[in-house]
Formats: C-alpha cells, sequence, structure tokens
C-alpha cells in the first residue's frame, strides 16, 4: 500500500491529487486550526477518499501541561513526537509500505524524510516529475482544493507553532482573541524553576500577556501586508507539519 504524508499545505494536497491510488495520511497534534481540519473535509467531500487520521495518546497542549516544558528552536519534540514517530508506528505495521513525501522539484536544498524501516520505500514523486511550487498551486486549482488560510498560518496548521512571527501572533490576537486567551493561560501555567514564564514565541521576545498590554500596535491591513511581504510567504513549513 501507498500512503502520502499529508498536512494539509499546498504540496501535500498537489502531491494527493497526482497519486489517487495512496491514502492520505495527517498526523494529528490535537492542536491545529479549525481551517486546516475544515480544509481536510473539504479534501474528503471533492474526492471520495478518506484521509486518515493519526493521534498520540495526548494532544500537544496536554504533554506541556503534563511536562511542564514547551517546544522550542533547541527543543523541536512537537514534531518529532507528535508526527514523526506516530507516523512511523503506523507504518511499522503495514510493511511492506510506500511513504509519498511532497518536496518539490524547485526547493532541491530541503532534506527529505531520513527514516530507515525494513519494508519502508520513500519517494518523492513531485521532485521526480519536476513539479515546482506554481505546478503544484495548479494541480490544487483544479480540483478546487487550492489551501487558503488566514495570515497566522503561515507556520502551519499548529496553534502555538514556536515558529510563528511577531506579525501573525499579533494577527491572532486580533482577529482570534479566543485563541490567544487559551494561549497565554498555557503559557502562565508552564514556569522553569526561577519562576519565569517559557515563551511560546520566542520570536516575539516577550509573552503573551507582554505583547497584548502594548495594545494594538498595528491595523489588520499592517499585519497582512507584512506577512505577504514575507519571503516565506506561503510555502510549505516541512514534511509533516510544514514547517
Amino acid at each position: 500500500m501507498n500512503y502520502v504524508a499529508f498536512s494539509g499545505g499546498i504540496d501535500s494536497t498537489a502531491l494527493a491529487l497526482l497519486e489517487p491510488d495512496t491514502i492520505p495520511v495527517f498526523t494529528d497534534t490535537g492542536w491545529e486550526f479549525p481551517d486546516l481540519y475544515a480544509h481536510i473535509d473539504r479534501f474528503q467531500e471533492v474526492t471520495g477518499r478518506e484521509v486518515l487520521k493519526l493521534k498520540h495518546p495526548l494532544t500537544l497542549p496536554e504533554y506541556i501541561r503534563e511536562r511542564s516544558f514547551m517546544p522550542n528552536h533547541g527543543a523541536r519534540f512537537c514534531t518529532r513526537i507528535f508526527k514523526i514517530d506516530v507516523l512511523n508506528a503506523f507504518l511499522k505495521d503495514k510493511s511492506p509500505c510506500e511513504l509519498l513525501i511532497g518536496l518539490r522539484a524547485d526547493e532541491p536544498e530541503r532534506l527529505g524524510n531520513l527514516t530507515e524501516m525494513e519494508g519502508l520505500t520513500i519517494r518523492y514523486p513531485l521532485r521526480e516529475q519536476g513539479i515546482d511550487r506554481v505546478g503544484c498551486v495548479a494541480v490544487c486549482m483544479e480540483h478546487d482544493l487550492l489551501p487558503r488560510y488566514p495570515v497566522y498560518m503561515l507556520r502551519g496548521g499548529c496553534v502555538g507553532c514556536f515558529y510563528k512571527r511577531k506579525s501573525e501572533v499579533l494577527a491572532m490576537a486580533e482577529l482570534v482573541p479566543e485563541v490567544v486567551d487559551g494561549l497565554q493561560d498555557l503559557e502562565e501555567s508552564v514556569q522553569d524553576e526561577r519562576g519565569e514564564y517559557f515563551h511560546m514565541f520566542p520570536n516575539v521576545g516577550m509573552s503573551i500577556r507582554e505583547l497584548r498590554a502594548q495594545g494594538r500596535l498595528m491595523d489588520t491591513s499592517e499585519l497582512y501586508r507584512e506577512a505577504a511581504d514575507s519571503s516565506d510567504m506561503g510555502v510549505a513549513c516541512g514534511l509533516f507539519c510544514r514547517r
């Protein structure tokens, strides 16, 4: 059986559409934006294919609270534990099989999946076929399945992704304040031995409470403009979590 690592981004959506005989597999952290789940539902509706959802026994926020430790640039356990390990455990029981991953032809510098497992073959059909970003967008548009996510999802579907820039966190505070309420509560529940808060979004350089206390720093149009000027605009983040 062949499986597609399905993140809900443009590249993995295009790959799944180009490989209709495969089973798309989505590893769910339990901390994804509703927009991502809606895209998965839309994919299933349009294609008539099920997206297989895999989950760790805990959600990522539950794991963070239990361990009192947040993922960060130096400890990116979120992808390893909630994405890669969960997927590998599933594939181990499906051997022999193929895992198809949506790395494009125009990003040769990106490494693929380094998992070595007996009976598992890993392929990159987009590279094999010379398909670049424009080609992926065209495939998604042809099927009316081009993902269109809010500006605060540039770094993927995970609500608390520590890669988010300040502009994205400000956009969340402006557009989905109820979501940021939950993030602030989680951030303040996790402290180090000095009683100082870990920052959920280290790129911001301050806590969520401190950021919100500054008030509205820019209007919504500026938030979107800053994100649009980013070289990362719309770029898939990674093999499993779009980062």
